[in-house]
């Protein structure tokens, strides 16, 4: 069972991540995942005002009897004229439906990588061999759909980890496109369309920042916006790790989808998340994620 926990902090142990409150007239020590005591360690200090939710449950960690966190909901510096808020979930998911409801032209973009071999190589670098573009305006007309394996540089030659992993044939990676046309149409997209980017997660953005520096072409940082989908996710659900693709698909569907790792197949599952997601920031839609917490 689920308590929300308010009152002023007594005591900061940041070595053990504990943090004391006096709560209904007792002293009670609180535990910090890792996680959440990355997200706030900046604004914890003596004497602000802390609320947060608990598992009403205590367990004994290093013989200190503690309740987990499960979240928190706000941090505020009480004062006399005005109070200083530091952290607002209410705030911060506010901020999530504004964002969310202001995008116009969205590009889903995904990305699959060259990999490893089996056997350790330090030599070998990932490379973009497959990209998937979703393409939409404000009103979710599809502006452009785009799906391209793109020939690896340094290593044209597929492990056999790859192979298998994607299911595609060397010949298959032989017949795709040079990386400089891949980077000229995108260019030209986001040049004429000025799109959000929306990915899942980061590995996409630092796979298109390597791949700059790998082809010897100018770094488009400074023409994208990125939107990290799934951090957006774990934000406003407070969630403690990172939530799969296809888990997210299956949060706002309902079904079981298995996944083949074909970049523009998993784009379009990142914009049906993305319309998911839309509809419950906007309460048009009810989803629960207690399962995924």
């Amino acid at each position: 069972m689920r308590k929300i926990i308010s009152g002023r902090i007594l005591e900061i142990d940041d070595e053990e991540k504990i943090i004391t409150l006096k709560f209904e007239n007792r002293l009670m020590r609180f535990y910090l995942q890792r996680s959440i005591h990355q997200k706030i360690e900046k604004y914890l200090n003596i004497h602000r005002f802390i609320q947060f939710v608990i598992e009403d449950e205590s367990r004994l960690y290093r013989g200190v009897k503690v309740y987990n966190v499960s979240y928190i909901l706000k941090i505020v510096e009480i004062r006399y004229r005005k109070n200083i808020v530091y952290y607002d979930m209410k705030n911060i998911k506010k901020g999530t439906k504004n964002l969310i409801n202001s995008l116009q032209n969205r590009m889903f973009l995904d990305l699959e990588m060259s990999m490893h071999p089996y056997t350790a190589d330090k030599s070998f670098t990932q490379e973009i061999i497959q990209v998937g573009i979703y393409l939409v305006d404000k009103d979710d007309n599809l502006i452009e759909q785009y799906s391209e394996w793109i020939k690896p540089k340094l290593h044209p030659t597929l492990t056999k980890r790859t192979l298998r992993f994607l299911k595609i044939t060397q010949e298959e990676m032989d017949n795709g496109i040079d990386y400089i046309d891949f980077y000229d149409h995108f260019k030209h997209l986001i040049e004429t369309y000025d799109p959000a980017i929306i990915v899942w997660g980061r590995n996409d953005f630092l796979a298109l920042r390597d791949s700059y520096k790998i082809n010897q072409v100018q770094n488009l940082h400074h023409k994208t916006r990125y939107i990290n989908l799934l951090k957006l996710h774990k934000n406003y659900y407070n969630l403690r790790n990172d939530l799969g693709l296809f888990n997210a698909l299956k949060l706002y569907t309902g079904e079981e989808t298995n996944q083949t790792h074909n970049a523009l197949e998993d784009a379009m599952v990142t914009y049906e998340i993305f319309n998911g997601f839309k509809k419950v920031i906007n309460q048009q839609f009810e989803i629960e994620i207690h399962d995924f917490k």
